[in-house]
């Protein structure tokens, strides 16, 4: 019995520490999404607004616009919560500090834009390599 009391004493004062470092973990997760995950996905949402709002009259877009952002505000947030936590459990606080310092140095933030400012040429040779996959697994063994 004095074993098991001794190991709860540590317990609770070992908590506050292993608390504060997920934590620690948590918003360094979060900044790396931030920095590297963000900045693509607000801008495919805002293409995806944007496709939207073209295929409604003129003097209806500004307002179908601002309705898209303020309803798909909870869904960004989500995603990027989404992505934080799977980065906290796969990366070590040590790797995060370091994709930290990668995506905030100038080579960091050019990957982040060279991705972002892909011309559609390129974009279009992505999707097509793709739907040759999806042909690929979808087609039976043997081509029947």
């Amino acid at each position: 019995m004095r074993y098991a009391f001794q190991w709860l004493v540590v317990a609770a004062l070992l908590s506050p520490a292993a608390a504060a470092a997920d934590e620690a973990a948590d918003r360094a997760a979060r900044q790396v999404v931030n920095l590297s995950v963000a900045p693509g996905m607000e801008g495919r949402i805002g293409r995806m607004i944007s496709e939207v709002v073209e295929k409604q009259p003129a003097d209806k877009q500004a307002q179908v616009r601002a309705d898209l952002l303020k309803a798909s505000t909870g869904i960004r947030e989500d995603l990027m919560a989404t992505f934080a936590a799977y980065y906290a459990k796969a990366f070590t606080p040590d790797e995060l500090k370091g994709l930290v310092a990668f995506y905030e140095s100038p080579l960091g933030r050019k990957v982040v834009e060279v991705e972002e400012q892909k011309p559609a040429e390129v974009n279009a040779a992505i999707q097509q390599q793709i739907m040759k996959l999806v042909v690929l697994f979808n087609t039976p063994p043997g081509g029947k």
